[in-house]
């Protein structure tokens, strides 16, 4: 299936609809899909097309936010029809209480690095509608968490090609490895 799409997303990358792909894209990966934006991105810059890497970094933002909103709503309105009764089911009220506490207890520090990271960003939407998260601080962490994700793969990827694509695609670890590379990098040279 991770075929598929790889090979879907180097086929769209080309497309003249590439960033209107990527808009979706990336909304359903912030609410519902298990395909990540950042595959996109990487085929849309590492090969040089058309497209800058500030409009790809913020399309796939706008497009992640919103999405992340929509993944919100799902956990604040569906939670009690579908998720409850299998916390009931299986006896988990407990854990499922103390989780929440957990997140409430530490709102602003999970949801960013829940934003910046490979970790699928769906979670932390659905999670933070289902307990109710302060929805300002969800949208301004989403903002800046997935801005910085996406600005950092998209400048990466622009300014080191071919190279930083397979990098990224190698492997879940690697990506992960790469991006707290790219994340330290970042600050290195512009905030240090």
């Amino acid at each position: 299936m991770k075929e598929k799409f790889l090979k879907w997303a180097e086929n769209v990358a080309n497309h003249k609809n590439a960033l209107r792909t990527l808009f979706w894209v990336s909304f359903a990966e912030s609410s519902f899909s298990p395909f990540p934006a950042y595959f996109l991105i990487l085929f849309m810059l590492a090969h040089k097309v058309k497209y800058t890497w500030q409009k790809t970094a913020w399309i796939a933002t706008l497009g992640s936010i919103i999405g992340g909103l929509f993944g919100y709503a799902i956990g604040f309105y569906l939670f009690k029809y579908l998720g409850q009764p299998m916390v009931n089911f299986y006896h988990l009220q407990s854990q499922f209480d103390s989780f929440g506490a957990s997140l409430h207890n530490n709102q602003f520090f999970i949801l960013l690095v829940a934003a910046m990271t490979p970790i699928p960003f769906k979670i932390t939407a659905i999670a933070s509608g289902v307990f109710a998260i302060n929805l300002p601080l969800f949208v301004a962490t989403a903002i800046l968490g997935r801005g910085i994700k996406f600005v950092l793969v998209s400048f990466f990827t622009h300014k080191y090609g071919v190279k930083m694509k397979e990098a990224l695609m190698e492997s879940v670890w690697t990506s992960v490895i790469t991006f707290l590379v790219i994340c330290f990098l970042f600050y290195y040279f512009f905030f240090r």
